[in-house]
C-alpha cells in the first residue's frame, strides 16, 4: 500500500462511484470504515452483508492467528444497528458465546445492513489495546467488522474502504487506491486476507524504501513509520541498508519469498499498546516514540521487526493445523507454539545479527538473561516447557506476582534453545556441513509470489530434520519440552561451545531492559524484582529475600534505614558482600511496615556467557552473515 501523496492518479467522482458499486456488488460483503476522526478514540462501520431470508448468526473474529488466545472485540462494540428492506431488526446475542449475534431476515431481503460503532481506546491487550492519539491511528479489521458465523474466511470476499483524516497518510500490506472524496478503496480481498491486512496512519509518517535480493529481487519492500512528532522520525542514514541486509538474509535461509510485497509497519508512540503482531505481508510493530533515536533501542526495534518479518514464513505461511481457524470461532491449539513462536524467535534475533542490526555480543547477553532466568526459576522445576505453550490462551493474561513461581508464557524464550540445541547437533553431526538453515529451505521451500498457506503437524517437523540428517529428533527434542529444569537449556549453550556464567558486571540487556521498562532486576542476588519505586513485581522463592518473607505486592520504602532507590539497593547489595551483615529492607504491605533483613553476602551477580574452551564455537558460526 502507497501513503496518500504517492498513490498515484484519483478517480473521478462518477468513474469513482461506478467502481465501488461494481467492487460491491461482485462480494460477499461490502464495508465503509470511517476513521477520520480518531482523536475521539472510536470508529464507525457501514457493513452490506449479503443474507437470505431466516435465521442468521453474525459473530465477530473471535480467535485471532499471532494472539493465541479469544481476544476478540466483544468490548470495543459501542453501537449496533442492523437494517434489511429498510426496516430496523431486533437481534439478541447467544448467551453461551458473546461474540455471536442472533436476528432473523425477513422476507424478501438480500442481504442485510450493519452500522457499527466500535472503540479504538482499551487499556490493555493486542489489537484490541490502544491504538490510537491525536496523531495517529491503526486500524485492524478484525475489530471494526461483523460476519455471518460459519463461512470459510479465505473464499469469502470483502470490499472494503476507509477514510482517514486530511493531510494523514497510511500504508497496508494490502493495495489501495484514493478516490476523489479522499476515501481509500482497497483491492478486493478475502476476509482472511483483509483482516491479515491492518492500516497504519498518521499525520507523521516516513515510507522508506528497502533494498530486495534474492530471490524475486524485484519484490518491494518497505518501512513505514507512523509517530507522535516529526522528531521521533529520524534514522541513521545506513537505516534502509540495514533492513536490506535483513531481507537478503532471510531469502538466503528460507529460499523463497511468500508475499507480493513486505512492509513493516512501525508504530512510534508512549500512548498505544506496545507489542508486534504478525501478518503476510505486513507486520504490527509498536515502540516507544523515540525508540529510533538511540542505539540500544533501535537493536531492541530491529528484533522485534526480525522476529515479525520471519512470521511471513514461520507462521502465516507454514502454520501448526492445530491453529487454523476458518471463521476466526474455532478454538485454537497451542501445541505447536515451541514452532510457531520458538522457532521465530530464535531465527528473529539470528537473522537481525546477521543483518548487523544487533551485535554478536548483546545477542550473547540477550542468551544469557534467558539462561540465567529460567536457570533459578522455581516454576522451571515443576512446570514443563510444553505446558506452558499448550496453556498460552491464559498465561498471556496471566499478572507478573510470582510468574517466576508459575512460568509465563516463556516457550518464546525456552525454545530458542531447543532450536539452538538441533542446531548445533546437525552442525556437530556433520562436522559443519549442515545446519538449521538446510532444515529451513526444506520446510519453507515454495513458490514465491501471493500468498499461501500450507498447514503442518508436528510429525513433519521431525521428518524434514531427517530428510536432513537421521536421528531420533522426536526423542532429542521432547527432552527439552517434557523435562523439567534447566538440565537440557543450559545443556544446549555447552553443545554450542557456551556456558552460562555469573558476574558482578552488569549484563547490557538487562540494562537496556531496565531503562525501557523501568524494572530493576535483582534475581540473581537477592531474588526481587522491583519497579523503579520499589514495588516488588516477582520474587525468587528459594532466594535471600523470598526465603525472608519477601513477596510480590509489598514495596520496599527504604535500605539500611535510607529511602529507596536502586542504586541504594545496589550500594547495600555490595556493602553486605563486605560486612556479612544482612540488607535491612523496610517493606510496606498495605497498611503494614516491618523490617525484613535479608542476609545475603555474595555481592551483585549478572548472567553472562562464557566460551568453553576446546569446544567447536557453534554460536558464532550461527550468528555469521550468509547473504552475498
Amino acid at each position: 500500500m502507497r501513503s496518500r501523496h504517492m498513490s498515484g492518479r484519483a478517480l473521478g467522482g462518477f468513474a469513482a462511484f461506478l467502481l465501488l458499486a461494481r467492487v460491491c456488488a461482485a462480494a460477499d460483503m461490502s464495508v465503509t470504515l470511517d476513521a477520520s476522526d480518531p482523536s475521539r478514540g472510536r470508529t464507525h462501520s457501514e457493513l452490506k452483508i449479503a443474507a437470505q431470508p431466516g435465521p442468521l448468526t453474525l459473530v465477530t473474529a473471535k480467535w485471532m492467528p499471532g494472539e493465541h488466545s479469544p481476544s476478540g472485540p466483544v468490548d470495543l462494540m459501542i453501537g449496533l444497528e442492523i437494517r434489511a428492506n429498510g426496516q430496523r431488526l431486533s437481534w439478541t446475542r447467544d448467551p453461551l458465546d458473546m461474540h455471536a449475534i442472533r436476528l432473523v431476515v425477513p422476507a424478501g431481503a438480500d442481504h442485510v445492513e450493519v452500522s457499527l460503532d466500535s472503540a479504538l481506546q482499551t487499556e490493555e491487550g493486542y489489537s484490541e489495546g490502544a491504538s490510537s492519539t491525536e496523531q495517529l491511528a491503526f486500524i485492524s479489521w478484525n475489530e471494526r467488522l461483523l460476519f455471518p458465523q460459519g463461512i470459510d474466511a479465505e473464499k469469502y470476499t470483502v470490499a472494503a474502504s476507509l477514510r482517514i483524516p486530511a493531510l494523514w497518510n497510511m500504508a497496508s500490506g494490502a493495495e489501495s487506491k484514493v478516490l476523489a472524496d479522499g476515501t481509500v478503496q482497497f483491492e478486493e480481498l478475502s476476509l482472511a486476507r483483509l483482516i491479515d491486512s491492518p492500516v497504519q496512519a498518521g499525520r507523521y509518517m516516513k515510507i522508506i524504501d528497502v533494498p530486495g535480493a534474492a530471490p524475486r529481487p524485484d519484490l518491494r519492500h518497505r518501512v513505514a513509520l507512523a509517530a507522535d512528532s516529526a522528531a521521533a522520525l529520524a534514522v541513521p542514514g545506513d537505516f534502509a541498508a540495514g533492513y536490506g541486509r535483513m531481507v537478503a538474509e532471510a531469502g538466503a535461509l528460507f529460499g523463497s519469498r511468500m508475499y507480493r510485497h513486505y512492509t513493516w509497519l512501525l508504530t512510534l508512540s508512549d500512548h498505544v499498546a506496545i507489542y508486534g503482531l504478525e501478518h503476510h505481508e505486513s507486520s504490527d510493530n509498536r515502540r516507544e516514540e523515540f525508540a529510533l533515536l538511540e542505539d540500544d533501542r533501535r537493536s531492541d526495534a530491529a528484533a522485534l521487526l526480525g522476529h515479525e518479518y520471519v512470521h511471513s514464513w514461520n507462521a502465516k505461511y507454514r502454520r501448526p493445523a492445530g491453529l487454523l481457524s476458518p471463521d476466526y470461532q474455532k478454538p485454537m491449539d497451542g501445541t505447536l507454539l515451541w514452532v510457531y513462536e520458538g522457532l521465530t524467535e530464535y531465527w528473529g534475533d539470528v537473522l537481525t545479527t546477521r543483518a548487523g542490526l544487533l551485535t554478536p555480543e548483546l545477542y550473547r547477553e540477550t542468551i544469557a538473561s534467558y539462561a540465567g532466568t529460567f536457570s533459578i526459576q522455581p516454576g522451571s522445576r515443576w512446570r514443563p516447557m510444553a505446558d506452558t505453550a499448550v496453556a498460552s490462551q491464559v498465561t498471556f493474561d496471566a499478572p507478573a506476582a510470582w510468574e517466576s513461581s508459575r512460568r509465563g508464557a516463556d516457550y518464546y524464550d525456552a525454545a530458542d534453545f531447543l532450536w539452538l540445541d538441533v542446531d548445533a547437533k546437525l552442525r556437530s553431526m556433520s562436522r559443519g556441513k549442515l545446519s538449521l538453515d538446510d532444515f529451513a529451505l526444506r520446510f519453507y521451500a515454495g513458490e514465491s509470489g501471493a500468498p499461501a498457506l500450507k498447514p503442518y503437524v508436528e510429525q513433519e517437523v521431525y521428518d524434514t530434520l531427517n530428510a536432513v540428517a537421521p536421528c531420533d529428533w522426536r526423542s532429542f527434542m521432547r527432552r527439552h519440552l517434557d523435562s523439567t529444569g534447566s538440565v537440557a537449556l543450559l545443556g544446549a549453550l555447552e553443545n554450542a561451545g557456551w556456558t552460562l556464567e555469573y558476574t558482578a558486571g552488569k549484563n547490557a540487556w538487562l540494562e537496556f531492559a531496565r531503562k525501557r521498562h523501568h524494572t530493576v532486576d535483582r534475581r540473581w542476588s537477592i531474588g526481587l524484582v522491583l519497579d523503579e519505586k520499589g514495588a516488588v513485581e516477582d520474587v525468587i522463592a528459594d532466594r535471600p529475600a523470598g526465603v525472608a518473607g519477601v513477596a510480590p505486592g509489598m514495596k520496599v520504602i527504604a535500605v539500611g534505614g535510607r529511602k529507596y532507590s536502586d542504586d541504594m539497593l545496589d550500594a547495600a547489595i555490595a556493602d553486605a558482600q563486605k560486612t556479612k551483615q544482612p540488607i535491612e529492607l523496610l517493606v510496606e504491605n498495605g497498611e503494614f511496615y516491618r523490617a525484613i533483613p535479608v542476609p545475603y553476602f555474595d555481592g551483585p551477580r549478572y548472567p553472562h556467557l562464557k566460551r568453553i574452551e576446546g569446544k567447536p564455537d557453534y554460536l558464532t558460526a550461527i550468528l555469521a552473515p550468509r547473504a552475498r
